[in-house]
């Protein structure tokens, strides 16, 4: 009689446990002025008067008006944002990596940039960027930005 209600223990355990699984972390792409445009290095090419910090443009008015430099496409600002920064290195930047996540429990947008530095020990300040799908008019976007 006492081995009945073990089922249904097991049953109720494993009910809790995918309650914790409703909210999945999820990779949204992003895009770059390099590949989607054909543009050369925008790391020093592209201009924007920030130091240190990171802004998202969300119109094609204030992409004109507050990014300059060689390359200056075209972008369809009602179907992305532009995640724009400047950040000064101790030494010049190799790689630039973007990872753009859902996290999760708190459903919050996180661009992560990882700048890869090389060893050669000459300081840099350099603009990363990532192309992304649209963000809702109150959507916030957190950046983080790791120098390696």
């Amino acid at each position: 009689m006492k081995y009945r209600f073990l089922p249904g223990i097991f049953l109720l355990i494993i009910l809790a446990g995918c309650e914790n699984d409703k909210c999945k972390e999820n990779v949204l792409p992003t895009k770059h002025f390099e590949t989607e445009f054909d543009c050369a290095d925008t790391r020093n090419s592209l201009n924007i008067d920030l130091t240190d910090n990171c802004t998202v443009i969300r119109t094609t008015q204030s992409y004109d008006e507050e990014v300059s430099g060689t390359c200056h496409p075209e972008v369809n600002f009602s179907l992305f944002d532009l995640a724009i920064g400047k950040q000064a290195t101790a030494r010049q930047v190799d790689t630039i990596y973007y990872d753009l996540k859902i996290k999760c429990p708190e459903n919050e947008l996180t661009l992560t940039v990882d700048i890869i530095q090389s060893a050669v020990a000459v300081p840099d300040n350099v603009v990363y960027h990532a192309l992304m799908p649209k963000l809702g008019d109150e959507e916030a976007l957190y950046v983080i930005v790791n120098i390696k």
